[in-house]
This record gives C-alpha cells, structure tokens and sequence, in this order.
C-alpha cells in the first residue's frame, strides 16, 4: 500500500550526541547535538529515543522545542541514552521564514510569533499562528 499523507524528508541516519552525563534525576532538558553542533529535529516522530533501554514515545515521553528534547520526567542519574534520528537532511539551522507563493507573486512570512489569516473558498478566514521562537 503506497504511503498516505505528507512525505518525510529523507536522508541518512544519523545518531545524536550522548546526554546522559547530564542525568541527575532533575533535570528534564537536554540540548539535541551532532558533533558538537545543534541539531534541530524536523518533528518528534523522526527521532527514535532509548532512555534507560526504554523505547520512549514521542509527544508521551518526549517533546521537542527547536534545538533541545524535553523528558516528561526526568531522567534518573546512571541511565544509559541514545537517539536515532530516522529521516534527516542533517539540517542544522531552524526555519525562520516561509516563503508562499500566490497568483499575484508570493509573500516571505517571519515565522517568530506572528499570525497569518488565510481565507477559504467561501471566504471565511482562519488564523494560522507561528510560534517557533
């Protein structure tokens, strides 16, 4: 059965950089690294996550929030992690703008805290909101 929906950016696999010096059975956030250099996950379903030797579900056990993964609790001291991501570009700087294209041109979009109204077919309009500080 072909693939539904919006496809996944495709690329290598690449591991992230190992946090688990930082467990201290407190602290929930941790900064996401390839090499030494911020990673920054397209979403949370491209990452696969072992905390502990436990697969953790993404948005239940973890979010993400531009360069860094944050745990629902915190990791305990002594844990073992690592993070596969499954699907990247190796992108390593977020979005800042978007580009749309229209009839009459296209428009460059600031994405940092702004709203976007969008009208549909029968004209009522739809506030779209960015939040990617």
């Amino acid at each position: 059965m072909p693939y539904i929906g919006r496809p996944q950016s495709s690329g290598a696999f690449a591991k992230l950089d190992d946090v688990s010096s930082q467990f201290n059975n407190s602290k929930t956030v941790f900064n996401l690294t390839i090499g030494n250099q911020a990673f920054f996950p397209g979403n949370p379903y491209t990452l696969l996550v072992s905390l502990g030797g436990v697969i953790q579900e993404p948005l239940t056990s973890f979010t993400i929030n531009d360069d860094q993964i944050t745990f629902a609790s915190a990791p305990q001291s002594g844990a073992n992690f690592f993070c596969v991501v499954l699907s990247t570009t190796l992108n390593t700087e977020p979005l800042k703008t978007l580009t749309v294209g229209a009839r009459s041109g296209a428009q460059t979009l600031d994405l940092h805290g702004r709203t976007l109204a969008i009208a549909d077919r029968s004209g009522t309009k739809h506030t779209i909101g960015f939040n990617l500080t």
